[in-house]
């Protein structure tokens, strides 16, 4: 994809030339969705059992703005944005909290549904629709990117018989890199395709035969984005079909957020570069003889070229780009059939007939672009520049570079202003456009 870097202009003033360039972690919180659990049968029937609670965090990532930039000369396999598990989806799943009153059944009302046995439950999958490039590595919207996801309990699983006082409380995974985890263990880091986790709260049975709510089933997310290839279409980052669903012991009211992996607020941008320091540039060309006045050399033929003056441009550069293009515009009122630069006696002054201005890269001459017509018919390739972005989140213009073009007199005949032989100064003026990709 190619893309206009910069614009400026080069200003070509008495016996010199002027350039003027213009150039165009955060700790995410939960939320808890709680509800009241009353005994339903038993001693302690209508009495409070406790609160259970549905945990869902805050942090939607891809609502989130940043700017990242790819460079596609790092390598396939590199990792473009990480997110730790606090700014990511740090605390999901469900917590039960006992009133202290216990009861001698297992019934309990919550939300008009009786339940016996296991008080909460909440399944959840949390999907994207993005094909698997590897086990474990799955497309974005942009080619050329991918994403990563991993998964860990945060707290011990523990599927015991319900005796001698002990709580019991799951945390499951499927879709793992090593395939279902059943009662994965604390702070155990697995690679998913995606999320699909299973956590449920169940009662504590004392030794004297009463139960008590009390459970908690909880685990964390993170993710990464990784290039896989070929960057070719940047812009917005985003999740192909992204869908979050739940099993509930219940319906709930209000119902669990379901948007936790929409969102396309993480730019991709394209490496760039831009003139670099002062944009405005002086290169003398020195005085120019009219060599069509025989008393000066008379056996002196037409055309005849000056001495070549450097005309160094100074690049800046957010990564690296393999082909960078300049292209040149002659803004005079009267340009000239060979494409070489007119010039005249002042700025929006008449135009000056035998003198004109070439330029030049590596010692080919260039031809320029008329006002009116496209300036992408003669552009020169100035080859790679810029360094590779190895830290994609760094935005500043951190590799320098530059760009050596030539400028010289070209005199084709008597230089004259309205037929009258002339001498003094001279000025011309080009627009000047870079692209790159």
């Amino acid at each position: 994809m190619k893309k206009w870097c910069s614009s400026g202009h080069l200003l070509w003033l008495s016996t010199s030339i002027c350039i003027f360039g213009l150039t165009t972690p955060t700790t995410v919180f939960s939320a808890s969705f709680s509800y009241n659990y009353l005994w339903a049968t038993g001693s302690n029937a209508g009495r409070s059992a406790g609160v259970c609670s549905f945990i869902i965090p805050d942090n939607r990532p891809f609502q989130n703005s940043r700017t990242l930039i790819v460079d596609n000369s790092l390598p396939d396999g590199s990792v473009i944005f990480s997110w730790d598990y606090n700014n990511f989806f740090p605390e999901m799943g469900v917590s039960c909290i006992g009133s202290g009153i216990d009861n001698n059944t297992n019934v309990v009302n919550y939300n008009g549904s009786q339940l016996a046995g296991t008080p909460i439950v909440m399944d959840t999958t949390i999907s994207h629709g993005g094909a698997q490039i590897i086990p474990g590595l799955s497309k974005t919207n942009i080619e050329g990117i991918g994403i990563r996801f991993y998964i860990k309990a945060i707290t011990d699983s523990i599927d015991e018989s319900m005796n001698n006082g002990l709580e019991r409380q799951l945390v499951s995974f499927s879709y793992t890199t090593e395939g279902s985890i059943y009662k994965a263990p604390k702070n155990v880091e697995y690679i998913t395709a995606s999320v699909k986790a299973y956590t449920r709260g169940h009662f504590i049975k004392t030794a004297s035969n009463r139960f008590l709510l009390n459970s908690e089933a909880k685990f964390a997310v993170r993710a990464e984005l990784v290039k896989t290839g070929t960057v070719s279409n940047y812009g917005a980052l985003s999740l192909k079909t992204p869908n979050t669903t739940y099993s509930t012991t219940a319906i709930l009211s209000p119902t669990l957020p379901t948007n936790l992996f929409n969102g396309d607020a993480i730019t991709i941008q394209q490496p760039a570069c831009r003139l670099r320091g002062a944009t405005n540039y002086q290169i003398n060309l020195g005085r120019w003889v009219n060599m069509a006045s025989n008393s000066i050399q008379s056996n002196v033929s037409l055309p005849v070229s000056g001495n070549t003056k450097s005309v160094g441009l100074n690049l800046e550069c957010s990564g690296k780009l393999n082909n960078v293009e300049f292209s040149f515009q002659d803004t005079g009122a009267s340009p000239l059939t060979n494409r070489n630069i007119s010039l005249y006696d002042s700025i929006g002054g008449q135009k000056i007939e035998g003198l004109e201005v070439e330029m030049l890269y590596n010692g080919t001459r260039l031809n320029v672009h008329k006002m009116g017509e496209a300036t992408t018919t003669y552009k020169t390739n100035t080859g790679a520049h810029g360094s590779i972005k190895t830290n994609p989140s760094d935005l500043t213009y951190n590799s320098q570079s530059s760009a050596s073009f030539g400028a010289r007199f070209v005199q084709r005949s008597a230089i004259k202003r309205n037929g009258v032989a002339y001498t003094g100064p001279v000025t011309g003026k080009v627009n000047m456009f870079v692209t790159y990709y």
